[in-house]
């Protein structure tokens, strides 16, 4: 995914959790900063708010992780 300078996305869940692995810019959430090579693993419906300060090209899988703790 491909977002402009200052995006904000509405508060949302994932149904079998995310992962993001941040290309280039920087991915931010309530949760923190993260600079191009991060990678995130979120669990089955947790929940964030992103946005993007400056241009952000970020990798984005979801509802593949198990939805229970193993």
């Amino acid at each position: 995914m491909k977002w402009p300078a200052g995006e904000v996305f509405k508060p949302h869940r994932h149904f079998g959790g995310e992962e993001i692995l941040v290309l280039s810019g920087e991915f931010i959430d309530e949760h923190g900063r993260y600079p191009a090579g991060t990678w995130l693993r979120s669990p089955h419906m947790s929940m964030h708010t992103p946005l993007v300060e400056q241009e952000t090209i970020i990798y984005v899988k979801t509802g593949h992780l198990p939805l229970s703790p193993a």
